[in-house]
């Protein structure tokens, strides 16, 4: 029977258990070097985490504050907004309706609105050719009558108030 040394370079001696390596006399390397770093940091993760979720869900992030009736669609600036003081004052009201804004008492001369009849939109926007050329900074108050489209304009029509913000 041949040693072991002769079979070097065979498929035998590749294939041969490796029972004659030295065993190593250190201890294990461990896998990680400082668990204890490791532990804080998967706690601040997994806590930060938690508190993001917690504050997403506690966020309010609806549109409108004002619950509008059903005859009006949509108002623009919403209630409390703060907006420029040039922007445009709008309400969509329901389709069958039309209506004129009235903006701290005064109300918006007829050919200062615009209109979509067929959607039952009323907008204005300050500007040069109107006599509101830009909001003053500050509260103001906005005022949508409105009535059945078709029909002449009753003495006290239906209305709907809400307040905004102008600054520069």
């Amino acid at each position: 029977m041949r040693g072991l040394g002769s079979h070097l370079g065979t498929v035998e001696a590749m294939n041969a258990p490796a029972s004659n390596k030295p065993v190593s006399t250190q201890p294990p390397s461990r896998r990680f070097a400082h668990p204890g770093r490791i532990a804080v940091v998967a706690v601040i993760v997994i806590a930060v985490v938690n508190l993001a979720v917690w504050g997403l869900s506690q966020s309010d992030t609806s549109t409108n504050g004002t619950a509008l009736p059903a005859t009006i669609e949509s108002i623009t600036p919403q209630s409390g907004q703060l907006i420029r003081l040039q922007d445009t004052l709008s309400a969509d009201l329901r389709d069958d309706l039309t209506g004129v804004l009235v903006i701290d008492g005064a109300e918006v001369p007829e050919d200062q609105l615009e209109r979509v009849v067929p959607l039952a939109q009323v907008s204005f926007r300050p500007g040069p050719k109107s006599d509101l050329t830009k909001f003053e900074p500050g509260d103001h108050t906005v005022v949508i009558k409105y009535w059945q489209q078709g029909k002449p304009r009753p003495t006290n029509p239906n209305s709907f108030s809400w307040r905004f913000r102008a600054g520069a």
